[in-house]
């Protein structure tokens, strides 16, 4: 059953809205994919914070235009795009590479969206090999971490040094 204009324009409408409110957003092209793996994939999507909608080449071009974004073509992708957004440009990239890269050939990536700027799918991936933001804070902790404990040792070293020469001097008492 096809839409009405007045069901287009609402879809257009919440498109555009998620285009503007959103920080991050990918377009992927799928096609072979069973309904349940699309489910799976949107509830993963929807536990990080983002989500997920299928949505028509036509309308997205529509709302894109109406937020400002003029250079998304989208022609040559199938009928139908899968729009993923979120407020985490990296933690986004990464589900939807790792969903792409599961999926075998079913989800290709097309471009994406950072901060209303077009971007290119290698800009996508190589968002997705960046490290997430808890492994950069453990990898900052345990770079501060790393002068206090040597100085430390430093500081313990003479306190080692005497507990040694007095351990000695006990077994040589003995």
């Amino acid at each position: 059953m096809s839409k009405t204009k007045a069901q287009k324009a609402e879809q257009i409408e919440a498109l555009a809205e998620k285009l503007t409110t959103q920080k991050a957003a990918v377009l992927a092209e799928f096609s072979g994919l069973s309904m349940e793996e699309l489910t799976g994939w949107r509830r993963e999507i929807r536990t990080q914070g983002a989500s997920l909608q299928v949505t028509k080449n036509t309308l997205l071009t529509k709302a894109a235009e109406q937020v400002g974004i003029k250079n998304l073509n989208v022609d040559k992708v199938g009928r139908q795009l899968a729009l993923a957004t979120g407020s985490d440009e990296v933690t986004l990239a990464k589900l939807i590479s790792k969903f792409a890269k599961s999926s075998g050939n079913k989800v290709k990536i097309y471009s994406g969206l950072i901060d209303k700027q077009l971007t290119t799918a290698d800009v996508i991936m190589q968002l997705a090999s960046l490290p997430s933001r808890e492994e950069l804070l453990a990898k900052l902790v345990g770079s501060m971490a790393s002068p206090i404990s040597g100085f430390v040792r430093v500081l313990n070293g003479p306190l080692q040094g005497f507990y040694n020469v007095v351990k000695a001097m006990q077994e040589k008492s003995i």
